[in-house]
């Protein structure tokens, strides 16, 4: 094909997606009341977990939580993210959905006040277990309201207040610091934070429509809710590649997820930890938006594999921001194309994998195994790779290496982030090379 033509397609095809956008929004057909309640609770439901998860590793740290009992706390999302199908059974059958999530929301709240008035470890595990066990199934829950009350032109508008909500939990760090010269990152603070925003979530879940159990009168199954009945598409060899590189995605993805905050605060010093982060929520939404374009243009696989590209980049990045001031926004920046091209890619191929009767149980079964159990051996993978990569100092040690005075110094743990980040650049290489060399993309991609 001649290069003039090429270029024509690709404007056109840019120039049709586009305008596609363009007409979808100008056609949601909503009163202006309706389309504010259900941007609100999207805005106050993804804002509530963002304003204390984000720093979370770094308030663990400062509690003097170590090791194994770190990991163990961070992966309470993982687990809410496993049990959350059974919660949203239950809720699709017993009681309307905006009094679930007000009751979700008020539990939240609470554990959360009890999670900022205490210091004892196993207490906090518990409560923040219990915290994200009726968190999770949010998720879900919220995109059924605003499906089943909004028109499937006006969704994607009001699922993005999710992610504006994500970016805007910084604003609590950026008040407490400009406002009133306090640093919340590593405080019990951002507790209290996310609790008000559950209350508020909460009265807002009472203004929204009325929205009926989806499947009252249905039997209940948990095989049904957790997707298990899918497992026979895992027959099928690339549905099969792709969920094992999913998985393996997630694994290499967690210490992004779970213990970043820890590395921008122990080794980089950066202030406004979650304001920090949140450049890349807004990298998220922007790629997410272009991934129609880019599937359009490259196609599935490689769209993907540009996502786990983009991985690699992440973490070499944070091995050599300790040589080069200012690096760690470029491992930040790309978290759009890492999540957006992979994972939300990912979820698509599935989508259109799966027969129409298994349709919710492969999305069920995608999420339990990527988001719930392969986050789980992710927080344990990556605390095991932190303490390996980990040298206890003594105060004779300090003193000689250091010329420090052994007086004032008894003892400092020390990881070797770099060591720690060459090896995640390492793991997301052969990630790579087993995607492209494995999977073989079998869907229409129209």
């Amino acid at each position: 094909m001649p290069a003039a033509r090429k270029r024509l397609d690709f404007r056109a095809q840019t120039a049709y997606i586009f305008s596609h956008f363009k007409t979808k929004l100008g056609e949601t057909n909503m009163s202006f009341a309706l389309r504010f309640k259900l941007s609100a609770m999207m805005f106050l439901q993804f804002m509530l977990v963002a304003v204390f998860f984000v720093p979370l590793a770094v308030y663990l740290k400062s509690i003097q939580a170590e090791g194994v009992m770190i990991a163990t706390i961070m992966a309470t999302m993982a687990w809410g993210a496993i049990l959350s199908p059974i919660v949203g059974m239950l809720a699709d059958r017993l009681m309307n959905a905006e009094k679930v999530l007000f009751i979700l929301n008020i539990l939240v709240a609470a554990m959360l006040v009890v999670s900022a008035t205490t210091q004892n470890h196993y207490v906090l595990f518990v409560c923040l277990l219990v915290a994200m066990c009726a968190y999770m199934p949010t998720w879900g829950l919220t995109s059924s309201i605003a499906i089943t009350n909004s028109t499937p032109e006006a969704f994607p508008l009001i699922r993005v207040f999710g992610s504006i909500g994500w970016v805007c939990a910084a604003a609590f760090a950026i008040v407490a610091k400009w406002g009133f010269d306090t640093a919340i990152d590593g405080t019990a603070i951002p507790f209290y934070c996310g609790a008000g925003v559950a209350v508020i979530a909460a009265a807002n879940a009472l203004l929204l429509p009325k929205t009926a159990p989806a499947a009252k009168g249905q039997p209940m199954s948990i095989v049904d809710a957790l997707g298990l009945k899918a497992f026979s598409m895992l027959k099928d060899k690339n549905t099969a590649v792709m969920m094992l590189c999913s998985c393996l995605w997630m694994v290499a993805f967690s210490i992004y997820w779970l213990f970043f905050s820890m590395y921008l605060d122990s080794a980089l010093k950066v202030e406004n930890i979650t304001a920090t982060m949140n450049v890349g929520q807004i990298s998220e939404m922007a790629f997410i938006a272009l991934l129609p374009v880019a599937i359009k243009l490259f196609g599935m696989k490689l769209t993907m594999a540009l996502g786990i590209f983009a991985m690699v980049l992440r973490y070499a990045f944070c091995a050599y921001a300790l040589d080069v001031d200012g690096l760690y926004w470029g491992a930040i920046a790309v978290h759009g194309i890492i999540f957006g091209f992979f994972f939300v890619t990912a979820q698509m191929y599935m989508a259109k994998k799966a027969p129409k009767e298994l349709q919710a149980q492969a999305q069920g079964l995608f999420f339990c195994l990527a988001f719930g159990v392969a986050q789980i051996v992710g927080a344990y993978f990556t605390n095991w790779l932190i303490d390996i990569n980990t040298a206890t100092l003594t105060a004779e040690s300090v003193k000689q290496t250091a010329n420090a005075v052994a007086e004032v110094v008894t003892q400092a743990s020390v990881i070797d982030w770099k060591s720690v980040f060459l090896t995640e650049t390492a793991i997301s290489g052969v990630l790579l090379v087993v995607f492209l060399l494995f999977f073989k993309n079998d869907v229409k991609e129209g």
